[in-house]
């Protein structure tokens, strides 16, 4: 008889093209479970139990599948990409601008891709002195065509149809199937670029300075609500401050509007101050400054066009399954379960004190498949990619922006000893007679909550609780494998109950419940940097 070691079993999971149904070649990825806390098909059975002289019960009969996928992961880049959109049933934009090995090898000239479409084509950008688009390149054997905290500039434009993105310095290789290269930004022509800064409203503008080639904003697929670094990751790549620092002004903001020469910011770093694109905000060098940003997904109409409800299909595996005892030569010894037509519904964030962080991913599945053997495992499974960006989160030296604050952005409390971000997609099976398991897939409202533990530092966040007051709420996340920034628009505070420990300082809990915001239409947005500098 077999023996299959917890140890050894695998979690793997693939995009489906619709509900139940893999794509005619499945990219499968390897996912870093913690613990599984559910996985495959729940029976539910009815006995019989007649009244009669035998007093024993009848035979029942099965009335009912459950299936679903819930496993815990440690918070890393690669568990977030890869469930981050499923979760917003949306579509990241800018999705399209990661090249991964299979596609991106590295030649002589640059790394080479699939032919560019139009709209590929369109984000990139190249002008000899700028605007330049800048990449970044991971998981490559050669180091030299890795550009860990730090990225390459594009040596030519790309249009339509072309096979490579130009990079000068790098060697032939041909990479591991995890390795990938994604647009990390834009550096613009030296003194393009101008910030100015009205309260909390922040306007870039370009087409400034001498012999400029301006950027036209609306072709980067920048989204309204995401957010963008103002500065790049050193200071020759940054505006000067008029406050009298060179190089010194820079940091994060959100978008509110984008128009062909001009951004309009909010959510402000503080270390971002009023620039004339030169290195000391005012008459001086002129400087080319960088604009970081990646990918961006947050919760949409099912009208919208980014609306989508991607489901998954997981495989387990259970090595040795089908060994038998005492062991015999066994062709196709391992066992593998399918969990198909997956959607998700549950993902709790939570950053505890002085502690990595944790997700705990939960999807409700149509169906389960039987188990099978390796004869019959599905199309690619066997060669699943590896996870590239691995390096756990922890909760006090990754965290580099958190707090919640009036929507004029007056701070209210920065100090949380722990939270937890809960998203819900209220997934329910819809069941009908004659049909064993799900017929349908209900996707409900989309929740978020974020609940925790914060001190008491200021009587203004009991007076937002009392009047329910809308507030907002926002974090960022960031390690050598990039950045994550998380924007609640709107919000409300409920809770506000208070603890006293001894010999610390008095507490509340919170609840922040998030709402549809009338600007940006939705309740969250989660903005991606392939890089981040190390500060701001």
């Amino acid at each position: 008889m077999a023996q299959v070691l917890t140890n050894n079993t695998g979690l793997q999971y693939a995009l489906e093209s619709s509900l139940g149904v893999l794509p005619g070649s499945p990219d499968w990825k390897v996912t870093e479970p913690n613990d599984i806390g559910a996985f495959g098909a729940e029976i539910t059975t009815v006995s019989r139990n007649p009244i009669s002289k035998l007093r024993q019960r009848r035979k029942g009969t099965r009335v009912d599948l459950d299936s679903n996928a819930e496993f815990e992961a440690d918070t890393t880049f690669d568990s977030m990409l890869d469930f981050a959109a499923g979760f917003m049933f949306a579509n990241a934009t800018n999705a399209d601008m990661t090249f991964r090995a299979a596609d991106a090898q590295v030649g002589p000239a640059g790394f080479t891709i699939p032919s560019a479409t139009a709209a590929q084509a369109a984000k990139f950008q190249y002008t000899a002195a700028g605007p330049i688009s800048l990449v970044h390149a991971a998981g490559y054997t050669t180091t030299g065509n890795n550009s860990p905290l730090t990225v390459f500039e594009i040596a030519a434009d790309v249009a339509a149809t072309d096979t490579v993105i130009e990079v000068t310095g790098i060697t032939t290789e041909t990479a591991p199937t995890n390795a990938e290269v994604s647009l990390a930004g834009i550096r613009a022509e030296a003194g393009d670029l101008d910030l100015s800064i009205s309260g909390t409203i922040g306007t870039i503008t370009s087409g400034n300075g001498a012999s400029v080639t301006p950027i036209d904003f609306t072709t980067l697929g920048l989204t309204v609500g995401q957010r963008i670094h103002i500065g790049g990751l050193t200071a020759t790549n940054r505006f000067g401050s008029t406050a009298g620092g060179s190089n010194d002004s820079y940091g994060s903001a959100r978008i509110r509007t984008i128009a062909a020469g001009t951004l309009t910011v909010d959510k402000m770093d503080t270390t971002l101050s009023d620039s004339d694109g030169t290195d000391t905000g005012s008459a001086g060098a002129e400087v080319q400054c960088d604009l970081l940003f990646g990918r961006f997904v947050r919760n949409v109409s099912v009208d919208h066009a980014d609306y989508n409800a991607q489901s998954f299909q997981f495989e387990g595996s259970y090595p040795n399954l089908y060994e038998t005892d005492p062991p015999t030569p066994v062709a196709n010894p391992d066992g593998f379960e399918y969990v198909v037509g997956a959607l998700p519904n549950t993902w709790s964030w939570a950053m505890a004190l002085t502690d990595k962080s944790v997700s705990t991913f939960s999807f409700i599945a149509k169906g389960a498949d039987d188990l099978v053997d390796n004869g019959s495992r599905k199309t690619n499974a066997s060669t699943a990619r590896l996870p590239l960006f691995t390096e756990a989160i922890n909760t006090s030296i990754d965290c580099f922006r958190l707090g919640i604050t009036d929507v004029d952005e007056t701070g209210l409390t920065t100090d949380f000893k722990d939270i937890t971000a809960l998203i819900s997609n209220n997934v329910t099976p819809e069941k009908v007679l004659c049909v064993s398991g799900a017929r349908f897939m209900n996707n409900g409202n989309f929740d978020l909550n974020v609940t925790g533990e914060a001190l008491f530092t200021s009587p203004l966040v009991i007076n937002r609780i009392k009047n329910n007051t809308t507030v907002t709420m926002d974090w960022l996340v960031k390690n050598d494998d990039g950045a994550c920034s998380v924007d609640v628009p709107s919000a409300v505070i409920k809770d506000g109950a208070k603890t006293f420990p001894i010999n610390e300082s008095v507490r509340f809990a919170f609840d922040v419940e998030a709402f549809v915001d009338s600007m940006f239409l939705t309740s969250i947005g989660v903005s991606f940097f392939p890089v981040y500098p190390a500060a701001a």
